[in-house]
């Protein structure tokens, strides 16, 4: 499992591999301007959801 510190509860927090990737995608500007503009969609179209999902990689 991989490790993350984190800053507002001053312990530490478990990720698995899976997680790990995704926490590194999120802070990612790229990925989240591309996040950002599908999920604003108050439809949620799920097409779009699913091609920006395997865009990055993402199940």
């Amino acid at each position: 499992m991989a490790e993350e510190a984190r800053d507002e509860g001053g312990g530490k927090a478990w990720l698995d591999f899976p997680g790990f990737a995704q926490e590194f995608l999120r802070r990612g500007p790229e990925y989240r301007r591309d996040y950002e503009s599908v999920m604003s969609d108050p439809e949620g179209d799920p097409t779009a959801q699913e091609v920006m999902a395997r865009r990055w990689g993402l199940c």
